[in-house]
């Protein structure tokens, strides 16, 4: 698998090179006497758009795995070094690498060709607005990233970003967001080119734009509360998602598979369920468990045979060796196949942002309310899955019943964020890192067996940009302890 992808990625780096060394050295007559008359000389906008959704979601998840369902204690794999917080440029630096190419390569490109296109005005709003979408993703990761001048190689020559400050990020974060939501609101019967999640339909862009808002307001929540206010305010004005018809889900298939089938197919990483997950669900009765996870007969890939979803039989992985072994592994039929579609952001996190919004006291309404309904809706939105698993509204009406939002304002907040946390298993999990970071919630006790005791908070950079962007990349690094490693100095600005 390594071997492959490192093939892959000598290979994409050796064909720019070539690039880069014909286009330096084109003669007055290159054109004249070299180009193709029959080649394609435009793309359609809409197909880099196209293709810049469909690549966040088809490429190798190993970053989100090995680190993010290991720090979230979702799951567990021999092959993981991010169970034990040890540091491995090889995995963290696929979530970089996987982002910055192929999908913001294609974003980067096509959204100054769309920009004086007045019919192809909620196309451009899109594009802005899954860009935000991606950086966001990107930051949050890495902290101070190459944001401004990134992209810029092929239309500036500039082959060295600088790395602005996540500040500065945010800040241009709202700022997208706010004219992609006027554009679209301007242009609301225009269809969006190359949409892969809505038909072309820019209500439903516009709504994802305000629930992106949305999540950048509440991310400020140490940093600065009285920005956080405003924008969770602003956001909901604007006009929230309200349903699971308005997230945005990439269908995929055989050809264009799911990122995780890659891994999950592999039967070294069909990974087990982590003790910490399995019993807060089952201590919760919460229905869904028998829908994560499975006793299967062997590990081997495609899954093997499930010979149990009897979740009295399920023991997760444990951090403490006297502890039975664990026996129940991700649902490969429901999460690891090809078609398995990918939700890039779920409408239930958007209701509990709102929930704890309101706990706050940023907005105001029913904490409560928002608080079921993100519930009810991530139980609802499994049977969106293969297996179509379905969770009644007997068992949802029960499990609110046995598990009401109650107790002081910050026990409510806890307890919204602890269901964020399980409704963020597989697809999720860097938003849920993240939003552990922000809130502390679920309370998650270290992996006594790591190297440092403490759950990193920061991944460092990838090892390439000291050879190719040193200058940059150093000067960043000043920012989090001085070293490019997991240490305690290692956060990210919002998460102060």
């Amino acid at each position: 698998m390594k071997g492959k992808i490192m093939k892959n990625l000598t290979y994409k780096i050796l064909s720019f090179l070539f690039i880069a060394a014909v286009l330096t050295s084109c003669t007055k007559d290159f054109a004249k006497n070299n180009l193709n008359p029959d080649a394609v000389t435009a793309v359609d906008p809409g197909a880099l758009l196209s293709d810049a959704l469909v690549k966040t979601t088809d490429q190798d998840m190993q970053g989100r795995t090995n680190y993010c369902h290991s720090f979230m204690q979702y799951g567990y794999s021999s092959f993981w070094s991010g169970t034990t917080y040890v540091q491995s440029d090889d995995i963290g630096s696929r979530y970089w690498n996987n982002f910055y190419r192929p999908v913001l390569n294609n974003l980067e490109y096509v959204i100054p060709v769309l920009k004086p296109q007045a019919n192809l005005a909620s196309t451009y709003a899109a594009a802005r607005i899954w860009r935000v979408y991606v950086y966001q993703k990107l930051t949050d990761f890495y902290g101070d990233i190459p944001y401004s001048e990134a992209g810029k190689a092929l239309t500036q020559s500039i082959f060295t970003p600088k790395y602005d400050s996540q500040q500065t990020i945010y800040a241009d974060f709202v700022t997208e967001l706010r004219a992609s939501i006027t554009l679209l609101g301007s242009n609301s019967t225009q269809a969006v080119r190359g949409d892969q999640f809505y038909g072309g339909d820019a209500t439903k862009w516009k709504k994802l734009a305000a629930s992106m808002l949305l999540r950048v307001g509440m991310r400020m929540i140490k940093i600065d509360p009285t920005q956080a206010a405003t924008l969770v305010k602003e956001a909901i004005a604007d006009g929230v998602m309200t349903s699971n018809d308005d997230m945005p889900v990439l269908k995929h298939s055989v050809a264009l598979p799911n990122g995780f089938n890659f891994l999950l197919n592999d039967g070294v990483e069909h990974f087990f369920l982590v003790k910490t997950l399995v019993d807060h669900m089952k201590d919760s009765s919460d229905p869904r468990l028998k829908y994560y996870g499975a006793i299967y007969d062997k590990q081997v890939s495609g899954g093997g045979v499930i010979t149990s979803d009897n979740i009295n039989d399920f023991a997760g992985y444990s951090f403490n060796a006297s502890d039975p072994a664990a026996t129940v592994r991700i649902r490969y039929d429901i999460f690891g196949t090809e078609a398995t579609p990918f939700f890039d952001f779920p409408y239930a996190e958007v209701e509990f942002l709102q929930a704890e919004a309101i706990l706050r006291g940023y907005t105001s309404g029913d904490a409560a309310a928002h608080y079921a309904a993100g519930v009810t809706a991530h139980m609802q939105s499994l049977s969106l899955l293969p297996t179509s698993p379905t969770i009644t509204t007997d068992q949802i009406t029960g499990y609110l019943a046995q598990n009401p939002l109650t107790g002081t304002a910050e026990q409510q907040i806890e307890q919204v964020n602890t269901e964020f946390w399980v409704s963020g298993f597989v697809f999720d999990a860097d938003e849920v890192w993240a939003n552990w970071r922000r809130t502390g919630y679920p309370a998650l006790v270290p992996n006594p067996a790591s190297v440092s005791q403490t759950i990193p908070r920061k991944m460092p950079y990838p090892q390439s940009e000291f050879s190719l962007n040193g200058a940059n990349v150093n000067a960043a690094i000043a920012n989090y302890g001085g070293s490019n490693t997991f240490n305690p100095k290692a956060r990210v600005w919002w998460d102060k």
